[in-house]
């Protein structure tokens, strides 16, 4: 591949990834799965790259190789990798494009209101929906109980929830 083809290539895959990474973690609900799909579908992409027709929209070509990608996983573990049919699975590929938009949006929002958290509360953040951490955990950590952890992560929700919706009123 071309450097220009490979610089094409990452900035598709950048834009699309958000998506993509929805999409498989609502058919993948096993965390280090979902983590394995999308590594066998961005290399799968990258392999395709040179057959990818340009006048198609990109996410649209990664949606179907992303939907093969988890059925294969499905077929290959077949003990639950997903809870969900083929048909289900179509369904949701087709919602998830439509909802791109939206998603898009909110994610934005997301991001701008998550820059304004700083301290302990970015730190409570960090932990929990970034390392994945459980507030029991997080507690003995911070040196705190772990109702005011998950009194805390409610009300930064709360926050957080009200600045995106914020947000997106004004944007409207």
């Amino acid at each position: 591949m071309h450097a220009d083809d490979h610089e094409r290539f990452t900035r598709l895959w950048t834009q699309a990834h958000p998506a993509i990474a929805g999409y498989v973690a609502a058919l993948v609900p096993e965390r280090s799965a979902a983590d394995d799909v999308m590594q066998e579908i961005a290399l799968a992409l990258l392999r395709k790259f040179p057959e990818y027709d340009a006048t198609r929209p990109f996410i649209a070509w990664a949606m179907g190789i992303s939907r093969i990608a988890v059925l294969t996983r499905r077929r290959d573990h077949a003990r639950a990798m997903t809870r969900f049919g083929m048909a289900t699975a179509d369904s949701l590929a087709e919602v998830w494009q439509e909802m791109l938009p939206v998603v898009d949006d909110r994610r934005t929002a997301l991001s701008e209101c998550l820059r304004r958290v700083a301290g302990r509360s970015r730190e409570l953040l960090t932990l929990r929906y970034e390392q994945d951490i459980e507030p029991q955990d997080i507690a003995k950590r911070l040196g705190m109980t772990a109702v005011a952890v998950r009194v805390a992560l409610s009300r930064l929700r709360t926050s957080l929830h009200g600045c995106i919706e914020k947000r997106l009123g004004s944007h409207a």
